[in-house]
């Protein structure tokens, strides 16, 4: 493979490009007092500490909490003081470089603020059913439009269009009924979720774009226009999301997307652009990132595993000393060691067991990967079929089958587990914690799996064994995503974090940054 397409060319130009720079000379730049900065960073750090979330929602979920801070808590009006404010607080965060950015950068931004501001203010203004989601709706969008302001992802959307026209070719819709313009749509949305790593809202922002194109750049009658016409946007948006073939389509993207998440990280390195058109080395430097995410996985790995299994440790035997020892002792008569041991051992230990049988991807996969890629930038053909499948629709019989299939697969699993419990004597509270945390560890698990194989492009083995386990499992994997989701919105440290010790704690900061700055100047005066 000597040749690359043209398609290959227009992608190699687009990273080869440079970001333009502005013409700050004349401008003064932003400098902030390191020893306030460090504050702030440090804060930071500490509440994402709190609050997981995946590595690339980090600093867009900090301008979400900004944003809420400042225009619902605080209900800043001037779109000037807000920018001002964001740009201070993210060099503070080390999220944006001290002493580089030039002072003008706060007015482009306060450009970008005023247009949601007019938004929020419309709502506020008029009655609507939900208003507070159309507000939270329009703060998400916010925050993925300033994210980019301020850290442009020209690279990534050409990586993005780059596969999406790949799946637009090649792609085959057989037995789907679908309108060519909405079957378009739907790839583009898969695509962006997968490549992308889009997140809902992200994903609201992008076509919200593509209905109104000149989005970013909107005159006040224009913002008006929208503000009317809000309502329907968002239905006509959401009913794209909605879709019912959305779900099934991105799990067929998701496998494709690996290809080019591998070509993504060549080309992430300026010094690879050279090499395409060269077989050779683009074929060693192909395997050789294979190898790379397969170790970063690994480590990855090892570093979740060690973390849920200290975790579930530890809280184990906190809730064995504060509930389960006062339960036996002043409901029981007596201290079951057994059960209060089991209890606090084995999650733990089948954390452990399902770690070990974790495997990477291996040289099978890296060769299904090569040959692909090498497709993909010759520009040779690739023919993808998506067979869609007919959603079940509530009340029908096939429905009615396979809820009471579910039901069933749902007493088996859990039967097994309370008969067990029975015949090791566990009391109902002992019973009700093993059941709990063997719900987490078994979701966690299958976390920690779909970590392992997210770069895997081999199909899954269909056998007796794997039937066996899914049959069992998957009733228990369903309770632990439901628990472990419902408790992650109940979190009343973080509640406490954002509404009481927040928005104190940067005020304070604020007058720190002042106080240091005056105490400078008049130092300087001094020395004059």
């Amino acid at each position: 493979m000597g040749q690359i397409s043209s398609e290959m060319q227009w992608l190699l130009e687009a990273y080869k490009q440079e970001p333009v720079a502005k013409n700050i000379k004349d401008a003064e730049k932003i400098k902030l007092s390191q020893l306030v900065s460090n504050l702030g960073f440090f804060y930071e750090k500490f509440r994402n500490a709190i609050d997981y979330n995946e590595e690339h929602l980090i600093r867009r979920n900090s301008l979400r909490r900004f944003l809420r801070r400042q225009i619902l808590f605080i209900q800043e009006k001037e779109a000037i003081k807000i920018s001002h404010s964001l740009i201070y607080e993210f060099i503070r965060a080390k999220y944006l470089p001290n002493d580089t950015l030039p002072e003008t950068i706060i007015d482009e931004l306060a450009e970008t603020i005023i247009k949601y501001l007019i938004i929020y203010n419309y709502l506020q203004a008029n009655n609507f059913s939900k208003k507070q989601k159309l507000i939270d709706w329009v703060i998400e969008l916010a925050a993925c439009e300033i994210d980019e302001q301020l850290f442009p992802i020209d690279k990534e959307l050409a990586m993005v269009n780059f596969m999406y026209s790949k799946m637009v070719s090649g792609m085959s819709f057989v037995k789907t009924e679908i309108e060519p313009k909405e079957k378009n749509l739907q790839i583009y949305i898969a695509v962006l979720k997968t490549l992308g790593k889009a997140d809902q809202n992200k994903v609201y922002y992008r076509l919200l774009k593509l209905h109104i194109p000149e989005w970013n750049n909107l005159t006040t009658e224009k913002v008006n226009d929208f503000c009317q016409n809000l309502i329907n946007i968002k239905a006509k948006i959401d009913s794209h999301l909605n879709h019912p073939i959305g779900f099934q389509l991105y799990r067929a993207v998701k496998k494709q997307s690996v290809f080019f998440q591998i070509l993504k990280e060549i080309l992430d390195k300026k010094e690879n652009l050279e090499i395409f058109g060269n077989d050779e080395k683009l074929t060693e430097k192909i395997k050789l990132t294979c190898e790379h995410r397969y170790n970063h996985i690994r480590g990855k790995l090892i570093g979740s595993i060690i973390r849920v299994i200290i975790y579930i440790l530890l809280t184990k035997t906190i809730l064995a000393l504060v509930l389960e020892v006062p339960y036996d002792l002043l409901f029981v008569g007596e201290l079951n060691m057994r059960s209060l041991l089991i209890n606090i051992i084995f999650h733990p230990v089948l954390m452990l067991i399902v770690a070990i049988t974790i495997r990477v991807p291996g040289p099978k996969n890296t060769q299904i990967i090569l040959e692909e890629t090498k497709k993909i930038v010759s520009g040779e053909e690739r023919k993808i079929i998506f067979k869609g499948k007919g959603s079940l629709q509530k009340g029908s019989a096939s429905y009615v089958v396979i809820n009471i299939i579910y039901f069933v697969m749902f007493l088996i699993s859990f039967g097994i587990v309370v008969y067990g419990l029975r015949l090791l004597k566990f009391n109902l509270l002992s019973g009700l914690l093993f059941i709990f945390f063997l719900t987490l560890v078994s979701f966690f698990g299958f976390r920690l799996r779909n970590l392992a194989n997210q770069f895997l492009v081999l199909p899954r083995k269909d056998n007796l064994k794997n039937f066996v386990v899914d049959f069992l499992s998957l009733p228990i994997i369903r309770v632990g995503r439901t628990l472990s989701t419902n408790f992650a919105k109940v979190n009343i440290f973080i509640y406490i974090l954002d509404f009481i010790i927040e928005t104190p704690l940067k005020m304070l900061i604020e007058f720190f940054e002042k106080a240091v700055s005056f105490i400078r100047e008049k130092r300087e005066e001094i020395s004059e």
